[in-house]
């Protein structure tokens, strides 16, 4: 009979896993197990176990296969940037003869300030980590949970989602979705309503001075802000998308707004216009003079149509081209 073995292991915190036992025959799988030391720190090297077959005297330790370990490490900067553009490095690296490392496509203005700049070595070690070198986001404490890569960290920072904005009440500065939830928890005389692009809805228009009603997309969770302030007799309407990132050139969705109203012959006033994003740090939900639709009605239509970023940095047009999703609110 083949002999059967048995072998332990810690996992982490240095508790002992339960016992188990595999039928013969059966193949051992391998684990990876990360260790840790009881004053919270971690020992550097990984220890690599193989769960076998019980024995008679003992049973053996069932290890669950983690993934890969991960290490935070302090290093400083200047190994991650390109000595000829100053910034993160990109891969592909190279190194100079005189053992600088530039971004690809740096080499050409590298080689103007360096003497030691007339061949390059491709640098396969550095693309290893300038690839795998990651950080967290630098809205994590407003709910955003990604790890960027270092270099790709200030183009995430602009398009992030979870940016923090400014609650129109002033008492409150944190991400949109965030912030939704502050809504109906500390301002429930503001409306919410979910929308879906493309459909119609019909909501009662907000009224001044503090009047919002906020739409939510379905697709996206973008939130918009239809505001209202008085403007003589009548009520002035805007629609501002509540977000700190909008920004066209950092890829973000734009939004064009078509607000009208109807009167009982059937008459309609209407506004059309591009919506603004704002992080409201001005504390006013209100948008610039013009984009907005005077009205005396209690009811208003409102529609919103999201464009792809070409359609955007392209000269708006009046109507919407119907290849764009459109998010359609009457209110």
């Amino acid at each position: 009979m083949a002999k059967q073995h048995k072998r332990a292991s810690l996992v982490d915190y240095g508790e002992h896993a339960q016992s188990s036992k595999k039928p013969r025959g059966q193949a051992s799988p391998t684990a990876v197990v990360k260790c840790e030391l009881p004053g919270g720190g971690r020992r550097g090297e990984e220890l690599e176990e193989e769960v076998g077959q019980g024995g008679g005297a003992g049973a053996a330790v069932a290890m669950e296969v983690m993934e890969e370990p991960q290490l935070n490490l302090r290093m400083g900067l200047v190994l991650f940037h390109c000595r000829a553009c100053l910034l993160p490095l990109k891969s592909p690296t190279f190194k100079c003869e005189a053992g600088h490392v530039v971004c690809g496509s740096c080499r050409v203005s590298h080689d103007q300030a360096c003497g030691g700049a007339a061949t390059y070595a491709a640098c396969a070690e550095v693309d290893a980590f300038v690839r795998d070198a990651k950080l967290p986001c630098p809205f994590q404490e407003h709910g955003c949970a990604s790890d960027v890569v270092y270099y790709q960290a200030s183009d995430h920072e602009r398009a992030c989602p979870w940016a923090p904005c400014y609650c129109p009440g002033g008492d409150a500065f944190t991400s949109p979705p965030r912030l939704l939830e502050h809504f109906r928890a500390a301002h429930p005389c503001w409306p919410v309503t979910d929308v879906s692009y493309g459909k119609p809805y019909r909501i009662p228009a907000p009224r001044p001075p503090q009047g919002l009603h906020v739409l939510v997309g379905q697709e996206d969770r973008c939130v918009f802000l239809v505001s209202s302030s008085a403007l003589g007799p009548v009520t002035r309407l805007s629609v501002v998308c509540l977000r700190a990132n909008g920004d066209a050139a950092a890829g973000a969705a734009q939004f064009k707004c078509k607000l009208w109203v109807e009167d009982a012959r059937g008459n309609a006033t209407m506004a059309n216009f591009w919506v603004e994003s704002s992080n409201l740090a001005g504390g006013d939900a209100a948008v610039e003079q013009g984009l907005f639709l005077a009205v005396m009605l209690e009811l208003v239509q409102v529609r919103i149509d999201k464009h792809d970023r070409a359609a955007a940095n392209s000269t708006p047009t009046p109507a919407a081209r119907s290849s764009d999703a459109q998010l359609v609110a009457t209110a």
